[in-house]
């Protein structure tokens, strides 16, 4: 069954799975969404969110109702099915402005990932549905909470119609053949992927093979467009490969593995000031308050924060000061030079 959240991923890779298994970034959006639903309505919000998650939504709340331009909000989950053509998974969006042809779609993602193709969907739901059966205009805007960012999309039927018959198309294709992408780890074969797991067996190849010239290798590669680009995306595949296997012997190392030429290194987390600090320090600086307190995002780097007081000549209360968890990092042991 394809779902239309997987439509952004079948894009990109038409032989996509997803994961039966939620990850914490799904489930912290899944609690995000419903925190997101019950402000709109006034009610509770229930669930385990952070004081910055909650100042997240209650953003793309203020936001969605600035947008709405006091039309009324549905929120209720129930009545936020999508219908699409094409699609036997119904879909279930965040936010809809029935009076402006408009959905609301809260993201508490990267604001870099596309999701077009899954509004692309919605707006065709919603244009397709009884209720909107003369549509032929859908807008869906993208709540990016996390940046406090907005994207629109907006769509004719016959747009929306065509971008998601063209995914389909595709993934459905008795043909098709994987292609490594952005969302290779999200995907329920990524282990067994033959385009993920054939660049790293090619890769471990080339650097298990002494006579192979990496300065030859490199020319041969950039004077041909279309190996550079399988290259580079090959390389893709294997710098996360590679990040996988590293938190694998980060795990084994600490339980007392010893890895010939690499060492753990222990580093202190980051320093920073929280709110309260800012906020004690903005007022008896009495100066530059709204626009600190308005960029701080709920803390500061203990170097910005330092650097601000010294400008506005307030004392750093050095008790204040936070540090993040520590940071074990897995590092190359190099061999110690010897001193003259």
């Amino acid at each position: 069954m394809i779902r239309h959240s997987s439509l952004p991923k079948l894009a990109q890779c038409p032989c996509y799975e997803s994961n039966p298994v939620a990850g914490p970034a799904a489930e912290r959006g899944t609690r995000m969404d419903a925190a997101f639903r019950a402000m709109l309505m006034g009610k509770p919000v229930t669930g385990d969110l952070t004081t910055e998650e909650l100042e997240a939504v209650a953003w793309a709340v203020s936001t969605a109702r600035t947008l709405a331009d006091g039309a009324p909000i549905e929120a209720d989950e129930d009545k936020l099915k999508v219908v699409t053509p094409g699609l036997d998974h119904i879909g279930t969006e965040d936010g809809r402005v029935e009076a402006l042809k408009l959905s609301f779609d809260l993201k508490s993602g990267q604001s870099t990932r596309s999701y077009y193709e899954q509004m692309a969907a919605y707006a065709l739901g919603n244009m397709d549905s009884d209720f909107n059966e003369e549509t032929k205009n859908w807008t869906c805007v993208l709540l990016f909470c996390d940046q406090r960012e907005v994207k629109r999309h907006e769509f004719t039927y016959e747009k929306a119609a065509e971008v998601v018959s063209e995914v389909l198309s595709s993934a459905t294709d008795p043909n098709r053949k994987p292609t490594a992408c952005e969302y290779c780890s999200w995907c329920r074969k990524a282990d067994t992927c033959v385009a993920r797991t054939a660049p790293v067996v090619e890769t471990l190849a080339v650097v298990e093979t002494p006579s192979v010239s990496l300065e030859a290798l490199k020319a041969e590669i950039v004077s041909d467009p279309a190996r550079l680009g399988r290259f580079l995306q090959a390389a893709a595949v294997f710098k996360d490969f590679h990040e996988e296997v590293k938190t694998a012997a980060k795990v084994d190392m600490e339980a007392g593995l010893s890895v010939p030429g690499w060492k753990l290194q222990k580093q202190k987390g980051n320093e920073y000031f929280d709110r309260l600090s800012i906020v004690r320090a903005a007022i008896s600086g009495k100066s530059g308050l709204d626009d600190l307190v308005a960029n701080c995002g709920g803390s500061m780097s203990g170097k910005k924060f330092r650097e601000w007081c010294a400008k506005m000549g307030v004392p750093v209360q050095e008790d204040e000061s936070r540090r993040g968890d520590e940071i074990v990092k897995l590092v190359v042991d190099k061999p110690k030079r010897r001193e003259a």
